[in-house]
């Protein structure tokens, strides 16, 4: 019994004594062993709460410290190390936050534990490139050391590269929307003021009005499928295609406008390929390839080829038309981004058709890629998984 509780104190907690009497040292035993698998099962779940702790503050976006008062880092997860652009230490030592080499950064912890009280602020830090993060330091009351302190950095860079993007989003917006609203109040008002009577110009301005009308019910529309398409609760109605056959009925829906342009439309698809997909994102996706295709090709032809691919189906458009510069390959999918403005406008066009073919793919866990030539045309493609999706697919690779 004494060698027992000798291997128990030293954290031996598998070992048991034999137990065949029924005395008072028997007893004893009986409560040594119990005590020894009560300690064994807490430790295990101490264990498994540690390794549950471990595991979520190791998988955090923000970088994690907790500071002795005099700025030991008695732990800290990976991400706070990468932030700091410092290595993590090895074996036992306990590093200092002078070990990070940011200055700034300890400047900020020592004026809160001077002050004792909570501390945040937006510094900037250097590792490779200098980054605005947010420095916050906290009192933890609660920990069995007096005087700890924990310490989290966050990047602000994904944080005010989407605020730009959400100002650039609504500046593009509102300057699309007032192209037309401007053309629209100004011809109204010419009608308003005499204009009705003067019969050689009225028709003009009354088509004018209506033309500018249509584009500002085109770009509502474009919004209005663009928000749908980005809704993180956007869902799939999955069904079993045949893709071929969709492909065959958009370009049929094609031919007319390619002939009264001149075009020949081709199609080069197999009688039977299916697919597991929604139809409708998939026909808004052809639908925009198309239509900017026919626009954009003034002599030649559109040629739309349907292939099955290492389980994917691959659909690409292939156009004569003037090409596209290398320069605007990497950006011809962002929101209102237009190769030619001019161009894209006199065809009516609101700029967001190419982004919203990238989000129908998408969501499909698919991807789009872009190949021109200048001055020997485009070919736009995307491919998406013959089967069915999961329901939280997300984008693979990227443009090629």
């Amino acid at each position: 019994m004494r060698e027992a509780s000798e291997s128990l104190g030293r954290g031996e907690l598998a070992i048991r004594l034999p137990v065949d009497a029924h005395d008072e040292l028997a007893a004893l035993a009986r409560v040594l062993n119990s005590m020894a698998e009560n300690l064994q099962q807490k430790l295990t779940e101490l264990q498994a709460e540690r390794d549950l702790s471990q595991a979520v503050i190791g998988n955090l976006s923000e970088g994690v410290a907790l500071l002795g008062s005099d700025l030991t880092i008695r732990h800290a997860n990976d991400r706070f190390w990468a932030l700091v652009g410092a290595d993590r230490p090895s074996g036992a030592m306990i590093p200092r936050l002078a070990s990070a080499r940011q200055p700034h950064l300890e400047e900020i912890v020592r004026q809160a534990v001077r002050q004792g009280l909570a501390l945040r602020r937006e510094a900037a830090l250097y590792v490779d490139e200098r980054r605005e993060y947010e420095i916050t330091v906290l009192p933890i009351r609660e920990s069995p050391e007096a005087g700890d302190w924990l310490l989290t950095i966050r990047d602000l860079k994904p944080e005010r590269t989407m605020a730009n993007l959400r100002r650039e989003f609504v500046a593009n917006v509102s300057h699309e929307l007032k192209t037309p609203l401007t053309s629209i109040r100004g011809y109204a008002e010419t009608l308003l003021q005499g204009g009705l009577e003067d019969e050689g110009n009225r028709s003009r301005f009354v088509e004018t009005i209506h033309a500018q009308a249509v584009r500002l019910e085109a770009l509502v529309e474009d919004l209005l499928e663009l928000a749908d398409l980005e809704r993180p609760d956007a869902a799939l109605e999955i069904k079993d295609w045949n893709f071929a056959e969709i492909a065959r009925e958009m370009a049929s829906a094609f031919e007319e406008v390619a002939e009264r342009r001149g075009l020949e439309l081709q199609l080069d698809a197999p009688r039977d390929l299916h697919a597991r997909v929604d139809r409708n994102r998939i026909e808004v996706a052809m639908r925009n390839l198309l239509d900017n295709a026919i626009k954009y090709t003034d002599a030649g032809s559109v040629k739309v080829t349907v292939r099955a691919e290492d389980g994917d189906v691959r659909v690409s458009i292939t156009d004569t038309g003037r090409g596209i510069s290398p320069e605007h390959l990497p950006r011809v999918f962002e929101r209102f981004y237009r190769v030619d403005l001019g161009r894209s406008r006199a065809f009516g066009g609101t700029g967001l058709g190419l982004s919203i073919v990238k989000h129908a793919i998408e969501l499909h866990g698919g991807r789009v890629g872009v190949v021109s030539t200048p001055g020997a045309g485009t070919t736009f493609w995307f491919e998406v998984p013959a089967n069915s999706p999961k329901a939280d697919a997300g984008p693979r690779n990227g443009l090629s």
